[in-house]
């Protein structure tokens, strides 16, 4: 009740305009650290170039790859802050298949083009349908990724919630949040 208390106090001493302003400008404030706080990961993320496997299953496959056309994405884009090459690879594996696809992150670049480049295939899904590929890396790389990945999920939520939190504050007022809120508390009591 004390930091309600200061709150409201804060907010009715800039009155009811300035007070939804500065809550409205926590709120984006928030929304900001949501954007910034993605692109830095994605730009960690974006300097491994592996399959992505952790554990030992699904097992990597060496596999071979050509380099074909290059595209440049950046300065900012999925893959973070920076310039990346997403390039389109024709992959040969040892039982014969060829696949089309196309890799990012800078894993191959155009220098890699017409040569053949040792890549690793890792399949999951019924079948093996869906398959990844990447440069040999160590796994713990991998792991490195995956915590990345667990630190932007909880970034990510409470920058929502936050951000939700003074939109609402934002609209109503503190007070008025505060009474909305508290309601509940006086019927149990």
């Amino acid at each position: 009740m004390q930091i309600q208390r200061k709150q409201i106090v804060a907010y009715e001493r800039r009155g009811p305009f300035w007070g939804r302003v500065s809550e409205f400008a926590v709120a984006l404030g928030l929304i900001a650290g949501i954007f910034i706080s993605s692109l830095l990961i994605d730009t960690l993320i974006s300097f491994y170039p592996g399959t992505g496997v952790v554990k030992s299953t699904p097992a990597e496959r060496p596999v071979e790859a050509v380099v074909g056309d290059c595209q440049r994405a950046g300065p900012v884009s999925v893959d973070g802050l920076g310039y990346w090459w997403h390039c389109a690879v024709t992959v040969r594996t040892p039982d014969g298949r060829q696949v089309d696809t196309v890799v990012g992150h800078s894993v191959v670049t155009p220098a890699d083009w017409g040569e053949p480049v040792g890549f690793r295939e890792a399949c999951y899904g019924k079948g093996n349908s869906d398959c990844r590929y990447g440069r040999p890396v160590a796994r713990i790389w991998a792991l490195v990724v995956a915590i990345l990945h667990m630190l932007r999920i909880s970034i990510f939520v409470p920058l929502v919630v936050g951000s939700g939190f003074y939109l609402v504050r934002s609209v109503v007022g503190v007070p008025r949040y505060y009474r909305w809120m508290n309601r509940g508390k006086k019927r149990k009591v």
